[in-house]
């Protein structure tokens, strides 16, 4: 693979598997770069020794990241997907042609942890995965894990991973909290570290112990896009209860409406047609 500036493959001083750490999918989730920037900085002093396989950590969203905003054209992290699931003008975006870029590198990768943040100020920390990466998210200091992502929402990097015919492999997003909360950092910087010492890549007492946690297990099944603009009625937190008929926001003139007892996930106003508005799930 060409050599590419933002992306830094560390080989370990023995064999091992192939592990991705990744932030900046979104250019302005600045919490998951810092505690890449603090990772890269350790080893390249030599605080921290990669002791097995090989350890990419990878800045995606390189235009979004030096703008500032969340993307340029698309959403980055619906673009890992095959080429004819896009429109004309999504194949001549940014974000599709730095996908491209970056696939081979998670193609190769037996662990993926991409690290989130949310526009909400009310935001939960959570994981999202599937039931096969649960062992391993148990371990992240988060204590509610989300599947049903790589059905509703495909094309992110995690379900990428997820979808590598060659092995079971393990995609993991974890958002870290809300864009600007002083603690999502550490919180990415910590997750990090426990799942490179899972990974048996760097020494477990370099790291953090595993947190073990009894996680809240919910299930992510509908998505709604917009269909002129989004207002939402109220200021919902993630992960807030919503009993049945409860009145979500007005798309346009039209209420929007839950048709069942469920919660609420990353909920925001939409300017424009065919934006993702909020995710609903249920606890399992």
């Amino acid at each position: 693979m060409k050599k590419d500036p933002s992306i830094f493959s560390i080989e370990g001083q023995q064999a091992g598997p192939t592990v991705t750490i990744m932030a900046g999918v979104h250019g302005n989730e600045i919490g998951g770069i810092l505690a890449v920037m603090r990772i890269l900085s350790l080893i390249q002093t030599k605080q921290l020794t990669i002791k097995a396989g090989r350890v990419n950590l990878i800045f995606a969203n390189l235009l979004a990241i030096g703008q500032g905003q969340r993307q340029t054209n698309m959403n980055l992290n619906r673009a890992f997907r095959p080429d004819d699931t896009y429109s004309t003008e999504e194949l001549m975006s940014y974000e599709i042609h730095r996908a491209r870029e970056l696939m081979p590198y998670l193609r190769e990768s037996h662990g993926l942890l991409d690290l989130h943040s949310s526009m909400n100020r009310q935001s939960t920390p959570f994981i999202i995965c599937e039931p096969h990466s649960y062992p391993l998210a148990t371990k992240l200091p988060v204590e509610i894990v989300s599947r049903g992502w790589d059905i509703i929402e495909a094309g992110g990097t995690d379900y990428f991973v997820n979808q590598n015919p060659t092995g079971r492999n393990f995609g993991i997003c974890i958002e870290c909290g809300y864009h600007n909360d002083p603690k999502a950092p550490e919180r990415a910087f910590q997750a990090a570290m426990i799942f490179l010492a899972d990974f048996g890549c760097i020494d477990p007492q370099e790291g953090y112990p595993p947190a073990n946690l009894e996680q809240r297990r919910i299930w992510a099944n509908q998505i709604y896009h917009t269909k002129v603009n989004f207002k939402l009625a109220n200021e919902f937190a993630d992960f807030q209860a919503l009993a049945a008929d409860t009145l979500i926001g007005h798309d346009g003139e039209q209420e929007v409406r839950t048709q069942q007892d469920c919660v609420i996930i990353f909920p925001h106003d939409c300017k424009g047609s065919n934006d993702e508005a909020f995710i609903l799930g249920i606890d399992e």
